[in-house]
């Protein structure tokens, strides 16, 4: 029947990837300053404003190794070549090294992870040597979340190596993942490696206009008719940078959205914040931080939940969204109205009736569930509702 092999899809990869919570990441690259401005007093401003907005997870990118920095990486017909320093951490910019920032955010309740690329030339010729970096930036810097960036796998043997690292880092403890970067090149993605941690989709910038929020919510909604979303990670970005760059009047542009919005339209990910955090306003945070302490009371919920997609495809100007399921019961409903004049749509539900609480929203949002339909009003395009059944 329509919409059974999506579901038994999705099962399959919600029971081969077990995820116990959704999490929250930042990563200062969205905000297009590259290695820059990573240096111990600024990420120490990013642990700061982490514990404020609330996120759990702090990573640091490219600019806290000493490749790339202190060396310049060089490249031959196989890949990136590092020598035997690369991976130190960079004393001019770390002076105190990456321990006491780990300790500091492990005191406000937030973890560290960092930015890494494995060696995959002639097929990962130095792979003892990145476990031992792995393990160092465990052990001595405190990092517990790896992003795995600017790798290839062109080969069964690639694969089978990179495996081998992934369980190398996996053995190092139970509060240990990675972020699978699939961004560019052949790499492990969406069918290979799927219990060892998430999915990093993709980059996308205010800086160069290729950030719009409809688009985001469009790649999350296609995605997670095949696989569960909890096993993505997809970005919401600073709305107020750049401004310039985006067409005068365009109705798609980030700064037209409220931030709460731009969390929504991710939440059921595990959300990232693709930006340098610091310098998010006061109104944006304020803006944010309501739907995120709802949101957390329901994440581990969310979880371990079916995740489909209703509605319309996301275009910006589409009324969409996505039924959320457990065991079969029915548990959220997460609604949008993008930038349409159509203030009221219907969306087909696999069930026939349900109560309906609004749990959160941008907006006036009224919804009513009758003989497998729901009908939902809201106040004003742009707009999104956080509903749970019952």
């Amino acid at each position: 029947k329509r919409g059974e092999c999506e579901a038994l899809c999705r099962s399959y990869f919600r029971h081969v990837n077990d995820c116990p919570e959704l999490v929250t990441m930042s990563n200062t690259w969205g905000d297009c300053n590259s290695r820059d401005r990573v240096c111990e007093a600024f990420i120490d401003k990013e642990i700061d404003a982490a514990k404020e907005i609330g996120v759990d997870i702090v990573q640091i990118d490219d600019g806290w190794q000493v490749a790339g920095t202190v060396y310049q990486r060089t490249w031959d017909d196989d890949g990136l070549l590092f020598d035997e320093h690369a991976w130190d951490h960079n004393v001019e910019r770390f002076p105190n090294g990456i321990m006491p920032l780990t300790d500091k955010a492990k005191r406000l309740g937030v973890k560290v992870g960092l930015w890494f690329v494995p060696a995959s030339r002639r097929c990962f010729e130095r792979l003892e040597a990145d476990k031992e970096v792995i393990t160092r930036c465990y052990n001595e810097y405190g990092a517990r979340f790896f992003k795995l960036d600017m790798y290839q796998a062109v080969s069964k043997e690639h694969t089978d190596k990179f495996v081998e690292l992934l369980e190398h880092i996996h053995s190092l403890g139970d509060d240990v993942s990675v972020q699978m970067d699939v961004t560019r090149h052949d790499r492990l993605n969406y069918l290979c490696g799927n219990e060892y941690g998430t999915i990093f989709v993709e980059n996308r910038y205010t800086k160069t206009a290729n950030s719009f929020p409809h688009r985001v919510l469009r790649n999350l909604w296609t995605i997670s008719k095949y696989q569960p979303s909890n096993r993505f990670q997809f970005e919401l970005i600073n709305p107020d940078l750049n401004k310039e760059s985006y067409r005068e009047g365009d109705p798609f542009a980030p700064a037209n959205y409220d931030m709460d919005y731009l969390f929504a339209s991710v939440m059921l990910s595990n959300p990232l914040f693709w930006m340098e955090m610091q310098f998010l306003s006061d109104e944006r945070r304020a803006q944010l931080i309501p739907l995120m302490n709802v949101w957390k009371k329901h994440r581990h919920a969310l979880a371990k939940a079916d995740v489909m997609p209703i509605g319309e495809i996301p275009s910006g100007r589409s009324n969409t969204g996505f039924y959320v399921s457990i065991d079969g019961k029915p548990e959220y409903l997460l609604l949008f109205r993008e930038a349409t004049d159509r203030a009221v749509t219907t969306f087909s539900l696999p069930v026939e009736s349900a109560t309906a609480e609004v749990l959160y929203s941008n907006a006036d949002a009224q919804i009513k569930i009758e003989n497998g339909v729901a009908t939902a009003e809201f106040s004003k395009p742009r707009a999104y509702a956080f509903v749970k059944l019952g």
